[in-house]
């Protein structure tokens, strides 16, 4: 019986090993495209992080997420003040750090409007502070969402990836 099962065992994970491995790219183990690299469990090799092989041309193409509709969705104001741009290339970070900056200062100003309107505050310090806060958030959800343009058209941004094992890695925007 234990026999059995140990061989049972040794079938799934031989299967599960073979199956990990996706299919290599023909090449010569010394000769090869400079974005490949020669895998000797495979016998064939596999594009290094960030490139992709095109087997049609036989060329090197750079893998990653698309720059133009990033930057579109962010230079678009409607979309741009929450980060859309970011949103759209996978960077949820960056995503929710806009989404922050938009609403965390409106429900800041209700709750502490509220508490110092019930503390008897008087109405043109209500406004004033009003009109303070409300001049600083614009300020700052402008400023980001310039930042937001900035960093995309420079490509100063990485976007998440996942290489040939289906590992997730940051690549540039392509």
């Amino acid at each position: 019986m234990k026999k059995v099962i140990s061989t049972i065992l040794i079938c799934i994970l031989f299967t599960v090993t073979a199956s990990e491995l996706p299919t290599p790219i023909k090449c010569n183990q010394i000769n090869h495209a400079n974005c490949l690299q020669w895998n000797n469990v495979s016998k064939g090799c596999h594009p290094i992080d960030c490139w992709k092989f095109n087997e049609i041309t036989q060329q090197c193409e750079k893998a990653g997420k698309e720059f133009i509709p990033a930057i579109v969705l962010q230079s678009i104001p409607m979309t741009g003040v929450f980060g859309s741009g970011f949103g759209n290339m996978g960077r949820w970070d960056l995503f929710g750090m806009y989404m922050g900056i938009v609403f965390g200062p409106l429900l800041l100003l209700c709750t502490i409007l509220c508490c110092l309107m019930q503390d008897g505050m008087s109405e043109d310090l209500s406004k004033a502070l009003s009109a303070c806060i409300q001049c600083l958030y614009g300020v700052a959800v402008t400023g980001f969402w310039i930042w937001g343009i900035v960093v995309i058209a420079n490509k100063q941004v990485e976007a998440p990836w996942t290489d040939y094992m289906g590992n997730k890695i940051m690549c540039p925007l392509v």
